[in-house]
């Protein structure tokens, strides 16, 4: 516009009277020529209006032309450190007598090294409870802690979200950047100890990681959460009557009435199908993992039951058990040593069939109807429960019956398990009681229980160790959400989980991973609930 183009005349003719030495006012007055101003450093007010034009209008971030940053500059470019920058400050844009100034540093990593925005120094004088409320009871490293610093609160709250949450992709691109950068500005000879300093500290993680496998899973409270369902990248169309972890991989398989073997890889975030096999006419009822985890063997309200090879993807038909007339095999179970599978038939047959050729090898005979079978951990021996609630101890190698006892307070026993290690054994009864016994039970006439869980009040139905024996899962089928996880050797359930919003449904099976790391509910309503146990997840 006109008004601009006279503003733009004047500016050009007073820069030209400037360099004569005076110029004329618009008042015709004769003036003294204008000095040059003095550089001035940037003050905070400066500082602050640069940034905010810069987030505003989407220019390069402001850096104050500081001598740090200058001297920072010349190092890149010339690949190696120029010396200490001259004077000192406190960080913030101030020198050492507290006016603003220039930033100085006599380490020139110090400038890259990004420091809180704020700092809270109440922190120390504050004092939290993390004894009295159940979510913070996770935080405390021995029973008997009670109050904390703030700082220490905010710190393992810190360190626990570390342990839940993978760092994003951004932070690692920013942990990148700066490292390079301080590779550019720190000399040989600090770099060098540097590297000292992340060995030693990488061997105290390492130290740290070792110690937490080998803590004891603490009672009264336990740190679980809720996962991506298994199957749910295919919800199966009845209800699962199988769910099994595979014994030395992040494999699970899942199958039931609507005739399908689905196997999942299980990592918590996407779980995808690995394999799916459908038998005609033939609804699965139990299926598990061979102990080498080639094969699955399934049974269902039939003669016959099939096998899968997973190696070669090909699946076999065993026409039934030679030498034996029940009608059909719908539960079965496998020895750890994977010599031996044991069929529940009826009237208390326990027909025994080589696991290597499927043909039948010899039977065993209890009083009344069986309803569940366990092997110890070394195969030695077989245990067998069922109508008349008492306990059957069965050597193998004999073939016969070495032991029985009574089953406290049992009318008709429904389930049954032994823990890894072999110290305790778990009998489950159709009044909803289960009872734990020490490896004693095994010799002893008339064993006393170590404890009596009376947490459920339908029939039990489930039951199962972790690979540590520090947890029992028991369930029944019979009333929605019945499941308690029991806490040992104090024999506890825990009452934290699970809660009245985690709706696990009917629970027509369970089962724990190899290493402890995930617990899989099975339902009626299709779904493979999957649970992460943080503390053994975060100690692996």
């Amino acid at each position: 516009s006109e008004h601009v183009a006279k503003m733009l005349r004047r500016k050009a003719k007073r820069e030209e009277t400037e360099g004569v030495g005076a110029f004329v006012d618009r008042h015709g007055a004769r003036t003294r020529p204008r000095q040059k101003r003095r550089a001035q450093v940037p003050t905070e007010s400066d500082e602050t209006g640069e940034r905010l034009e810069s987030l505003v209008f989407g220019k390069q971030p402001f850096q104050p032309a500081t001598a740090a940053t200058q001297s920072a500059s010349s190092e890149e470019s010339d690949g190696e450190a120029s010396g200490d920058a001259e004077g000192s400050g406190d960080g913030r844009g101030r020198s050492s007598d507290g006016t603003p100034g220039l930033v100085t540093a006599k380490d020139p990593s110090e400038v890259l090294q990004r420091k809180p925005a704020w700092r809270d120094e109440d922190d120390q004088e504050i004092s939290v409870d993390i004894s009295a409320h159940r979510r913070l009871r996770k935080l405390r490293k021995t029973e008997t802690e009670t109050a904390i610093s703030g700082t220490a609160y905010s710190q393992r709250l810190r360190t626990q979200f570390e342990k839940l949450s993978s760092q994003p992709e951004w932070a690692k691109a920013a942990s990148k950047k700066k490292k390079k950068q301080k590779r550019r500005v720190v000399d040989s000879e600090d770099s060098s100890s540097e590297s000292e300093e992340d060995g030693e500290g990488l061997l105290q993680r390492t130290g740290d990681l070792l110690a937490r496998r080998g803590e004891r899973l603490p009672q009264g409270s336990i740190d679980i959460q809720r996962m991506k369902d298994a199957n749910d990248s295919k919800r199966a169309e009845a209800v699962l009557q199988s769910v099994e972890f595979h014994p030395t991989s992040s494999v699970l398989l899942t199958a039931g009435f609507h005739k399908t073997l689905d196997i999942f890889q299980v990592d918590g975030q996407a779980n995808p199908l690995l394999q799916s096999v459908h038998v005609e006419r033939f609804m699965i009822r139990c299926a598990h993992f061979t102990a080498d985890g080639r094969e699955v063997v399934m049974a269902g309200h039939r003669r016959s039951f099939f096998v899968y090879d997973m190696v070669a993807g090909k699946i076999t038909r065993v026409k039934g058990i030679r030498g034996r007339d029940d009608n059909f095999y719908d539960r079965f179970a496998v020895s750890p040593d994977n010599k031996l599978l044991v069929f529940l038939g009826k009237d208390g047959y326990l027909p025994l069939v080589s696991n290597k050729t499927k043909q039948w090898v010899a039977n065993l005979k209890m009083s009344g109807d069986v309803y569940d079978v366990a092997f110890t951990p070394d195969s030695r021996y077989l245990l067998s429960v069922g109508s008349d609630g008492r306990v059957y101890v069965w050597d193998l190698s004999a073939r016969s019956c070495v032991h029985s006892f009574a089953d406290e307070g049992c009318i008709r026993g429904t389930t049954l398990a032994v823990s890894p290690g072999g110290s305790y054994v778990a009998c489950g009864s159709d009044s909803g009681v289960v009872n734990i016994y020490g490896s004693d039970c095994l010799r002893r006439d008339s064993p006393k229980p170590l404890k009596a869980i009376m947490n459920l009040t339908t029939g039990a139905h489930h039951s199962c160790f972790n690979s540590t024996s520090e947890i029992l899962a028991i369930s029944s089928r019979l009333k929605k959400d019945a499941l308690k996880l029991v806490h040992l050797p104090s024999m506890t359930v825990f009452s934290n989980w699970p809660t009245p919003k985690t709706h696990l449904s009917h629970v027509s099976a369970i089962d724990m991973a190899p290493q402890s790391r995930y617990l899989t509910v099975g339902n009626d309503k299709g779904k493979a609930l999957l649970f992460r146990l943080n503390h053994y997840y975060n100690g692996m």
